[in-house]
C-alpha cells in the first residue's frame, strides 16, 4: 500500500495564483487564515476517517479542504450546501480552500458525509474541539475574529477573551456576552 493521495486542484495554475494576487488584498481575514495555520498536520489527524486511508480507490478531496469547508460553516453560520454555494462564487473562499478560480468545490454532499463520519468517529466535542483549536491557533498567530469583522469590512475587534468565556461556561455560568457569537449570518463577506 502506497502513501495517501488526494484528488490535484489547479490552485497553482495561471487563474489560481495570479487573479487571486490581482483581487485578494493580502490583509484578508481568510488570507491571513490560510497562512497562519499549519493545515498540514490536520491532514495526518482527519485522513484516517477515510475509507481506505486515502490510498485506495479514487483519489479523494484532500481532507483539509473540507475542514476548511465546515470551518467556514462553523465561522459564517451556513449550511454545507450554502458553504458549498459560497464557496463556488466568492473569490477569497475558494483561495482560503486551495482550489484555483477555474475549480468547482466539493459537492455539500461529500461536505455532509465528511462531516457525518467526523461526528460518528469523534463525536461532537471532538468536533468542535477541532474547530476551537484551529480559532486558538489563529488568534495566537494574531488574526483577529469578531461579529462585526467578519460580516463588514470595516475593522472592529470585540474584546472578548473567547478562552475565558469557554471556561466561565463549561463551569455552567452564562457567558459573558449572551447577544455575542461567532461569524455572521448568510453569505460570506469580506473581514479585513
Amino acid at each position: 500500500m502506497g502513501s495517501e493521495r488526494f484528488k490535484p486542484n489547479t490552485n497553482h495554475s495561471f487563474f489560481g495564483g495570479f487573479l487571486y494576487q490581482q483581487v485578494i488584498p493580502n490583509d484578508h481575514f481568510l488570507v491571513q487564515l490560510k497562512q497562519v495555520i499549519p493545515w498540514q498536520r490536520f491532514t495526518y489527524k482527519l485522513v484516517k476517517y477515510y475509507r481506505g486511508g486515502g490510498k485506495e480507490g479514487r483519489p479523494p478531496y484532500d481532507p483539509v479542504v473540507l475542514l476548511k469547508m465546515l470551518l467556514l460553516a462553523y465561522l459564517y453560520h451556513l449550511s454545507e450546501r450554502q458553504v458549498e454555494e459560497q464557496s463556488n462564487l466568492y473569490l477569497p473562499a475558494k483561495y482560503f480552500l486551495g482550489l484555483g478560480v477555474d475549480e468547482k468545490a466539493p459537492d455539500h454532499t461529500i461536505l455532509t458525509a465528511f462531516k457525518k463520519r467526523l461526528l460518528e468517529n469523534g463525536k461532537l466535542a471532538a468536533y468542535e474541539q477541532l474547530l476551537q483549536e484551529i480559532v486558538r491557533l489563529a488568534v495566537e498567530k494574531g488574526v483577529k475574529f469578531g461579529a462585526l469583522q467578519i460580516v463588514d469590512s470595516t475593522h472592529s475587534i470585540a474584546k472578548v477573551n473567547v478562552q475565558q468565556d469557554e471556561r466561565r461556561q463549561r463551569k455552567g455560568q452564562p457567558p459573558g456576552d449572551r447577544s455575542a457569537y461567532w461569524g455572521g449570518e448568510g453569505q460570506l463577506q469580506g473581514a479585513g
